[in-house]
């Protein structure tokens, strides 16, 4: 809640909250190639599909 609070009084608008799981480059690469899934037209979560993991795998940080 301290990480919310402290972008709110920032100003952030969008707020990506860590999980502890993953960093927060790995999150904003995942962010992006979802939205490139789009613009690409690429299948949804593509990150996952057969054809398209490799590339996903070789953009991380």
């Amino acid at each position: 809640m301290d990480f919310m609070v402290k972008r709110l009084e920032r100003g952030d608008f969008y707020i990506l909250c860590p999980d502890n799981e993953v960093s927060t480059a790995m999150d904003h690469d995942r962010i992006r190639w979802a939205a490139q899934d789009i613009t690409e037209n690429r299948p949804a979560l593509s990150r996952w599909h057969p054809n398209w993991s490799e590339a996903f795998n070789n953009t991380q940080v």
